[in-house]
């Protein structure tokens, strides 16, 4: 079969001026030839990673230094657990006779034992080794054994020079709890400690009415941290 092209109707004709079929003109005039779409085919290989860009510049350095830091629990024996002859060990006292430790029922905050102390005495401790600039946390659960008691509980800052009073609590006869079993909990936050600071005395004195008393627990003291 011999094809050509009749450029006059632009069909495409055998010789004997047959019309072919729609494939054959096809091939005859590619302008107009588009098949269906076939399948797609495999993804090729990844290429290789290119070349690692220009490292760019350098953060801003920033200045951190921790002058205060963290030296976890500075009281020693603050649960009051450690009793020898009926008094907590690590703690000093202006009345030793009016000071015992409680071991009753409602009247222990945690654990097994708390410290009793009576009408104007005091229960006391120094820590040394303390850090100049920095703040210091005091806390501690109380409760009144009777309504007519009375606290004062004192951080005070020891230095090469005097005594420098960093913070104080006072509670008020008949404004402390003296409910069974209820202790009321303190807190209290200490000014810097002055230059020339070397150590802090913790202090607690108790006025009460009579045989009325105070029940002290789970003292605590420590230093919080500063960023400059």
């Amino acid at each position: 079969m011999i094809f050509y092209n009749d450029n006059k109707n632009k069909e495409c004709k055998d010789k004997n001026d047959n019309c072919l079929c729609e494939v054959v003109k096809c091939l005859a005039n590619t302008n107009n030839c588009t098949g269906p779409t076939g399948p797609r085919g495999a993804t090729g290989p990844t290429g290789p990673t290119g070349a690692t860009g220009a490292t760019g510049p350098a953060g801003p350095t920033r200045n951190c230094t921790c002058s205060c830091v963290s030296r976890g629990e500075l009281i020693i024996n603050g649960g009051m657990e450690i009793v020898i002859d009926d008094k907590p060990t690590g703690w000093l006292f202006s009345n030793p006779d009016n000071i015992t430790s409680e071991n009753s029922q409602g009247r222990v905050h945690s654990g097994n034992w708390s410290v009793n102390i009576e009408d104007d005495s005091t229960l006391s401790q120094v820590i040394n080794n303390i850090e100049p600039g920095c703040f210091y946390e005091l806390s501690f659960f109380a409760r009144g054994e009777g309504a007519q008691v009375s606290l004062n509980a004192n951080v005070i800052f020891i230095t090469n020079s005097c005594d420098v009073l960093g913070g104080n609590i006072m509670v008020r006869s008949q404004d402390i709890t003296n409910s069974n079993r209820d202790f009321a909990y303190y807190r209290l936050i200490t000014s810097q400690a002055p230059a020339g600071t070397t150590a802090i005395k913790i202090e607690f004195t108790v006025e009460a009415n009579e045989n009325q008393s105070l029940d002290l627990d789970d003292v605590s003291l420590t230093s919080l941290e500063q960023k400059k």
